[in-house]
């Protein structure tokens, strides 16, 4: 996975600071990692939102600060209750030789065949907690799910990860499940078509 530069400015922690540095289109940041001293920083707001949008949020990052260049990966953010605005993002300083936990999004395939039988994926979880090194961080984990059926469940020990991740989460905890439609009629399956026809 190749490094994306991002420049980033000192700034001082305070509201009035903040606010003044949101005007001029930067989001407040901080930067931590193991052995440093937090910095405090921000970052210009689109600059970040097209690297996201181009690369994924687990992108390994080269972040420039006063000429001082970091590895680190985008760890956390901070959003508006009320709005969804972005207004604080955590970064994390890393090593290359040392594994880190990060949520990678999941992205399932072959919903269309489930909606085609007209059942629902009821969600349950959205992101896979891994550990890898940051170099083997996936941007996405694809999920295939059109071989469900009805009342079938995706555990997280039922998800593929690549080689060199390893899962953090319950093995147990449930990603999905298959659903009818709420006062939808449930098809019938070929073993109750069997057992009406003993019946009879």
């Amino acid at each position: 996975m190749q490094n994306v530069e991002l420049e980033a400015v000192l700034r001082v922690p305070g509201k009035n600071a903040a606010r003044k540095l949101k005007e001029k289109g930067y989001i407040p940041a901080i930067l931590y990692g193991k052995g440093m001293e937090s910095i405090p920083l921000a970052v210009e707001t689109g600059k970040l939102r097209t690297i996201v949008q181009k690369h994924g949020r687990n992108v390994l990052l080269n972040l420039v600060v006063n000429g001082a260049t970091h590895q680190a990966i985008l760890k956390d953010e901070q959003r508006d209750e009320l709005t969804g605005k972005l207004i604080h993002i955590d970064f994390q300083r890393v090593s290359m030789n040392e594994k880190i936990e990060a949520a990678v999004p999941l992205k399932l395939e072959g919903v269309g065949v489930i909606e085609s039988k007209g059942l629902l994926v009821q969600h349950q979880k959205w992101e896979l907690n891994v550990e890898s090194l940051p170099t083997s961080l996936p941007d996405e984990i694809v999920v295939d799910v059109s071989n469900l059926k009805i009342g079938d469940t995706l555990l997280v020990k039922d998800v593929n990860v690549p080689e060199g991740v390893e899962k953090v989460d319950d093995p147990d905890e449930v990603i999905l499940t298959i659903v009818a439609p709420k006062n939808a009629d449930v098809p019938e399956t070929d073993e109750s078509v069997e057992t009406s026809s003993e019946n009879g």
